[in-house]
């Protein structure tokens, strides 16, 4: 008996030294509190493991790891949080275990815009935004998913590479699905109907780039058939934000030139009256278009 309590009382030293030195030497207390964890007296004990959590926290931030995906010292962190909560913790040591399994939750969503945003890495931004999401649902069951957010932000970068270089078809495609998880969410999502409506405008567009001089007529019915498919997409999508923005001159500029390469001579000349009413300034028209204004199509005008 007295074995047991000198065993017990030497890991509490342990724990206690932990406890008081892990912000100034945060190493020092990773060997005492690891050796507490370990030992057969302490380890089903949650202050332990909660202290363990806020001294991997203070390497975790001494080490720089917060921008990193892949972090052991987040990871060591994250699973003695879990442990700590499975054994029945306190409402206190609950709160603040929560606490901190909710700012690296926070931190994931952060990696998942940074990666999405500076590097292009659409694989490791949705990794860390899936872990967001795996990790803030435990601590809160009806968070908020940041779902539309992710998504639009995920749309908007790769439509934009898309829409550089349509034979970008993996980026296109990544646009495509992340913008139209917008709109199952939130139909009328203005930002993700006109990223589509712009998307599908310019695929047709580029289409028509296409054609070789000299094209026997199957393929030119070809092409043509495939943009005017592309196109009454693009008008679906550009028509829903139309209904909810009627000024918008992007809007209203994007269904001219819509219409233009649809050859329906009644929209395109409504909405050509609409941009000049707001003294929209057209582009040129290109010398071999000056005749036949409504049969090649120009990209939006950039400049408003």
């Amino acid at each position: 008996m007295m074995l047991i309590v000198a065993g017990l009382s030497a890991q509490e030293d342990k724990l206690n030294l932990a406890q008081q030195i892990y912000k100034t030497n945060p190493e020092e207390a990773a060997v005492l509190i690891d050796s507490v964890i370990i030992h057969p007296l302490t380890k089903s004990d949650y202050v332990s493991w909660t202290v363990r959590a806020y001294v991997y926290y203070e390497l975790f931030k001494k080490n720089d790891q917060r921008n990193k995906l892949n972090s052991p010292l987040r990871d060591s962190i994250i699973s003695s949080i879990q442990i700590s909560n499975s054994l029945g913790p306190d409402s206190t040591f609950l709160l603040n275990n929560n606490r901190v399994l909710k700012n690296l939750a926070l931190g994931y969503y952060k990696i998942s815009k940074y990666l999405l945003e500076d590097s292009l890495n659409y694989e490791g931004s949705f990794k860390a935004y899936m872990r967001y999401r795996e990790f803030f649902s435990k601590v809160e069951p009806n968070y908020d998913t940041k779902e539309v957010e992710y998504n639009l932000a995920v749309g908007s970068v790769f439509s934009n590479i898309f829409n550089q270089d349509n034979n970008n078809t993996k980026a296109g495609e990544i646009a495509k699905v992340a913008l139209l998880k917008v709109i199952e969410l939130q139909p009328t999502n203005s930002s993700a109907n006109l990223n589509l409506g712009l998307m599908y405008y310019n695929q047709a567009a580029n289409l028509s780039k296409s054609l070789e001089f000299g094209a026997d007529f199957s393929t030119i019915d070809i092409v043509q058939e495939n943009m005017v498919k592309l196109a009454k997409q693009s008008a679906g999508f550009v028509e829903t934000v139309y209904k909810n923005e009627p000024e918008n001159i992007k809007v209203i500029e994007a269904l001219y030139y819509i219409y233009r390469m649809l050859n329906d001579m009644q929209k395109f000349e409504e909405f050509k009256g609409k941009l000049k009413e707001r003294n929209f300034k057209f582009e040129d028209p290109k010398p071999e278009e000056s005749k036949k204004e409504n049969e090649s199509p120009d990209s939006p005008n950039k400049d408003k």
